[in-house]
């Protein structure tokens, strides 16, 4: 049990980027789970979990409603900080069943499929010149991801991703 579980009533909510790999192999188990992107829309467009709902975080206390509380929620952000504040929040409005995806999807991309593109938020949270124009270009561009609508551009291992 690690420290944040005090939040969660003593419940271990991490989900690591192993078992995260083992859902998605087994094509999101029987269909009472689903994923929630809680980063921005321009992230979720870029690079994402196939069949994933994105409700940015700013935006999840009224968009609750869209979330069935019946199923286990896996949520997911760029390093897991969102994410683990969106946990707290659902938590507090009655959802039971939840898991914070361990490191983000920039983690998953690091240590299960370095195929996912990968980005770093700008200083004050402004996406890379690089991603917007990606999104810009839309279907035009030369380059899709299976994953998501971004370049296949990645950052260099020496520059670390942060998640304000």
């Amino acid at each position: 049990m690690n420290d944040l579980s005090v939040l969660f009533g003593g419940t271990d909510i991490s989900l690591s980027c192993g078992e995260m790999k083992k859902w998605l192999d087994r094509e999101g188990g029987d269909g009472d789970c689903f994923l929630l992107d809680v980063r921005e829309e321009w992230e979720h467009r870029f690079v994402r979990f196939p069949g994933s709902l994105n409700i940015p975080l700013s935006r999840l206390p009224e968009n609750l409603w869209r979330i069935s509380s019946d199923g286990l929620v896996i949520v997911y952000c760029h390093t897991g900080i969102r994410s683990l504040l969106a946990c707290y929040l659902l938590s507090k409005n009655g959802f039971s069943k939840i898991r914070n995806l361990e490191g983000g999807i920039d983690a998953y991309a690091l240590k299960v499929d370095a195929r996912l593109p990968r980005y770093r938020l700008d200083p004050g949270r402004r996406p890379p010149e690089s991603v917007l124009d990606a999104n810009a270009r839309g279907s035009l561009r030369p380059d899709q991801s299976p994953w998501g609508e971004g370049v296949t551009e990645t950052i260099s291992p020496d520059r670390s991703p942060t998640d304000p």
